[in-house]
């Protein structure tokens, strides 16, 4: 019986050499798991994009202003002076966080009264707002206490007073909720779309297709046009159950979210295309979609903010499309962002579907005529 279990296992292995994509692929996949797991993140925020409003024309709040831009927790943006400039910068993710330094900064330190630095801080992320506010705070104390006469032994406190905007329940669902829509129809309709190209080809009814009167660009359009359709009631089914279970509003246009959900569908059609062109099996489709999805989980800031994210990992998240489907959903769900303020969102993620689309199109037109 040993024997002739060994023989299975010789033939088992046999079969994984001559299968390289799937040896590759039960390989490429947990290691870059642990990569990602290991290398790349860190609980420490770096290089927020923020801005700092400086209202005091005297050299303390100058010198604060300099501190502040000094600090690897932020990253310096400019941004025009006024409230409804700074909150529209926030909504559009230009910044993260904004402090001002009020114009009698400097009267209070030489009257030893204390100031109180207002600060917006866009709340949709509840784990880098409380970072970044204790962090605000932190670096306020310091610079205080060290520009201190030596006469004086303590400082009238510079006190942060915190604006949250976006979320300013802190409810963690209201964060990943919106995010979680534009992945979970991704991660759907790619699995779909490759799985239903691979099964074909297994089975031999592929060809047959076709070698009909259809053509093969009949196909290809068919299903994606079948896998389209399915994607866009996967998507309102979604949004309706965040919107009815977890009393998550959508803060901007309901038209407008509406009209961007197409968006969530084009680039999972194109992925799968791309992954049906090189499977030849359904087990290699369902590895080769491991490896979209890994990435779109993890470097899009779905559930890790990209400011969590090490240089130069925290880059490749520029070139994920799933960071900016995540990015529109939140903006217009949590931010109540509208077209103008998401037309950057918008834009990229067009880009993004329709070129995978094309080139998913050509790649699987090719495979069926090696």
């Amino acid at each position: 019986m040993i024997r002739r279990a060994l023989i299975v296992t010789e033939k088992e292995f046999r079969h994984m050499t001559h299968d390289r994509l799937t040896l590759l692929l039960t390989f490429l996949v947990p290691a870059l798991q642990l990569i990602l797991y290991g290398y790349a993140f860190d609980t420490r925020v770096r290089n927020l994009p923020a801005a700092v409003i400086n209202r005091d024309t005297h050299e303390p709040g100058r010198l604060l202003a300099e501190r502040f831009a000094s600090s690897p927790l932020l990253a310096m943006k400019t941004v025009e002076g006024s409230d409804a400039q700074i909150e529209r910068a926030l909504r559009t993710g230009y910044i993260r966080a904004a402090v001002e330094i009020p114009a009698d900064y400097s009267s209070n330190q030489l009257r030893l009264k204390p100031t109180a630095l207002r600060v917006w801080l866009d709340g949709s992320d509840v784990l880098t707002a409380s970072y970044v506010l204790a962090g605000l705070e932190t670096i306020s104390a310091e610079f205080n206490s060290a520009s201190a006469p030596p006469q004086l032994t303590l400082m009238p406190p510079v006190e942060v007073d915190p604006k949250i905007l976006f979320n300013s329940e802190g409810r963690t669902a209201a964060y990943l909720l919106p995010g979680l829509v534009a992945i979970l129809v991704q991660m759907v309709i790619t699995l779909l779309m490759a799985l239903s190209i691979a099964a074909e080809r297994e089975r031999g009814t592929l060809e047959q297709l076709i070698a009909s009167p259809l053509g093969v660009d009949a196909v290809i359009g068919g299903k994606c046009i079948a896998f389209a359709c399915v994607g866009l009631f996967e998507s309102g089914l979604l949004i309706v159950l965040m919107r009815s279970l977890f009393s998550i509003a959508i803060k901007g246009s309901v038209l407008l979210y509406i009209g961007v959900i197409p968006l969530f569908v084009l680039t999972p059609i194109g992925f799968g295309l791309l992954i049906a062109a090189r499977a030849k099996t359904q087990m290699q489709a369902l590895q080769l979609a491991q490896v979209i999805w890994l990435p779109s989980i993890m470097l899009s800031g779905f559930i890790w903010p990209r400011e969590f994210l090490v240089y130069p990992i925290n880059l490749a998240g520029n070139y994920v499309p799933a960071t900016y489907l995540v990015s529109l959903s939140r903006a217009i769900v949590l931010r109540g962002s509208g077209f103008d303020e998401a037309a950057l969102y918008i834009g990229i993620s067009l880009l993004f579907g329709s070129g995978l689309i094309a080139l998913g199109w050509f790649a699987t037109r090719r495979s069926f005529f090696p």
